[in-house]
């Protein structure tokens, strides 16, 4: 709607989880550099954990990018809240192996012959289970750590990662034999004041923006930040709020004033 008037290419600001608008800084390039060590690596299992909003799913998209798919078949389970069975049916599916079985241990074989299929053939599978607090049952996570089970003398055949909020470290906690078996756990961080800025300016960079500088004043990121308090999400909505507010004024910036405004606008609060 506004990309003509403020000079972009595409909306910046979406929250759709795109790689290319993700924005590196430290927390995360220090998580997705340790979840691409933990399946390059072959370390077995890695667990990102941080509260909503910061991320995490857009991360894992940008891992799997970074992966030789040659290498590397992935299983991405977005809605986890699964039966150990329906886990295993789940994951077979997306192997490409249609089953009807419902016993667990022909399941379990059927998907072991199928790991030493890829690994003769120089693949592995990489299982990657997003919102993992969703998970329920304690059963199911058993399960996830049974699966580690599925490896040769010298390497894991499975590399499985868990991402999830801030819950998911109690649950864990509640299933100590697959804690032991998780190579890496790192929980991310909010952005700070000035890695704030710099990911305003990427994103209007990456959607096309030319300028020589962009139109946020330093006044309306200190805003920005302090509102946000560095949740890549919750600073997307605004920023995306403020440009469309900004072109509804015919303003050429975005100062402190606007974006004040449209904060207390998204809180229902008047000046």
């Amino acid at each position: 709607m506004y990309e003509a008037y403020w000079g972009l290419n595409e909306p910046p600001f979406t929250l759709t989880p795109d790689p290319r608008f993700l924005y590196l800084g430290k927390e995360h390039e220090d998580a997705l550099v340790m979840l691409h060590y933990t399946i390059t690596r072959n370390r077995g299992a890695g667990m990102l954990i941080g509260d909503i909003g910061l991320g995490k799913t857009t991360l894992s998209r940008k891992l799997l990018e970074l992966l030789d798919p040659v290498e590397f078949k992935v299983v991405l389970i977005v809605n986890p809240i699964l039966t150990p069975i329906q886990l295993l049916q789940e994951i077979l599916y997306q192997l490409d192996i249609q089953t009807s079985v419902r016993n667990r241990q022909q399941l379990v074989q059927m998907l072991f012959e199928h790991l030493i299929h890829l690994y003769e053939h120089g693949q592995r599978v990489v299982l990657i289970v997003d919102e993992a607090h969703l998970i329920r049952a304690s059963s199911t996570f058993e399960e996830l750590r049974l699966l580690l089970n599925c490896q040769m003398n010298d390497q894991f055949l499975i590399s499985l990662i868990l991402l999830g909020q801030l819950e998911l470290r109690k649950k864990i906690e509640r299933v100590p034999a697959l804690k032991q078996r998780l190579a890496i756990r790192h929980q991310l961080k909010p952005l700070d004041q000035e890695e704030t800025a710099r990911m305003i300016e990427f994103r209007m960079r990456t959607a096309g923006y030319a300028g020589e500088r962009i139109p946020f004043t330093p006044d309306a990121l200190y805003e920005l930040y302090q509102y946000t308090g560095g949740y890549p999400r919750l600073i997307c909505q605004i920023a995306d709020n403020a440009l469309l507010v900004g072109m509804a004024q015919g303003v050429r910036q975005i100062d402190g004033f606007l974006m004040h405004g449209v904060i207390m606008e998204a809180e229902g609060k008047e000046w």
